[in-house]
């Protein structure tokens, strides 16, 4: 007699657990920060299952419990439970008076979405009768809300000879000189990311990556946004004429991609003819001739002046004779 009693108990038990009632997913998967809404979405998943629904419900953990965001109830009336995120901007949407379609959807408009405080654990939960006509409530599992930021800041590359403890502003150097770069700036939301470093030579037509491993600092975290630092060491050759580096984070995997990128132009000092180097091959006569031209021309009109005197001389005594 008791397990007459207890058996349909148990069908029920049963028949409860093996249905799930409600689903959440958020839209797009990973949200970009500025670029993509922050869209939370709770629909129902067995909707032939039920014979009545009373509510909706998502909440989110906003400090260390869940609470209420918004419910859709009875005639899919809204109903704002925190007050902050709608006065904010927020916006929701919702039905359940047909169980096919049944949802809840909150929105944040990328414009508003806030770095860390958005991206918190969010939940559904519902209410209603199942085909038993029995009170069934179900809730998801929270998800946490992914996302990616991208980087927009790198300061102005930072130069030093190796050999020295100090920054210099020069940007030409000896030939041979080692020197090191340092750029330090965001890089997204992930703190595994690199600052990625390319360049261009005067005779190249596009940069291209440096084989150099850089050294770089630990990540620093400001809000949902990671900064570190990077260094190369580059020895400047007879080809760095004139060599554009290039430092960049948040690329695509191709140089100047970037969404935060610098530039430093460097050059080396131009060779002049020193002791011990070849002279270039010079004229043997240079000045000398010029010299000798100069004296003979002179002569040249001398002699011619003086033989105009003498014709002149003689003309007059042949005038004082006649």
């Amino acid at each position: 007699m008791t397990f007459a009693l207890v058996w349909p108990v148990l069908l029920s038990l049963i028949s409860h657990a093996s249905f799930q009632y409600v689903q959440i997913q958020t839209i797009p998967p990973t949200v970009t920060l500025r670029e993509n809404d922050l869209v939370v979405l709770c629909s129902i998943t067995n909707p032939s299952q039920l014979t009545s629904l009373f509510f909706i419900q998502l909440l989110r953990n906003a400090n260390v419990t869940f609470s209420t965001v918004v419910t859709v109830a009875n005639e899919d009336k809204i109903l704002w439970v925190d007050k902050t995120l709608h006065n904010r901007g927020a916006t929701a949407t919702g039905s359940i008076s047909t169980f096919n379609t049944a949802q809840l959807r909150l929105t944040l408009n990328k414009d508003i979405v806030r770095c860390p405080d958005d991206f918190n654990m969010y939940k559904c939960k519902m209410s209603g009768l199942n085909s038993q006509s029995n009170v069934v409530e179900d809730e998801t599992l929270p998800i946490t809300v992914t996302y990616n930021i991208k980087p927009t800041v790198m300061e102005m590359p930072r130069v030093r000879i190796s050999s020295e403890s100090h920054d210099t502003p020069s940007r030409q150097f000896s030939k041979g000189t080692l020197i090191q770069i340092t750029c330090e700036g965001q890089i997204g939301s992930d703190p595994s990311t690199m600052i990625g470093w390319c360049a261009q030579r005067a005779n190249e037509m596009s940069f291209t990556k440096l084989p150099q491993t850089p050294i770089t600092s630990a990540v620093s975290q400001s809000g949902c946004q990671y900064t570190r630092s990077s260094t190369i060491t580059y020895s400047l050759t007879s080809q760095d004429t004139f060599t554009r580096f290039l430092c960049e984070s948040g690329n695509t995997g191709s140089c100047g991609t970037g969404t935060a990128i610098q530039y430093v132009n460097i050059t080396i000092v131009p060779e002049t003819n020193t002791p011990g180097k070849d002279v270039p091959e010079t004229n043997t006569h240079g000045k000398d001739d010029s010299s000798d031209a100069g004296t003979i021309a002179g002569g040249v009109i001398s002699g011619l002046i003086g033989l105009i005197i003498v014709f002149v001389v003689l003309r007059m005594r042949n005038n004082e004779r006649i």
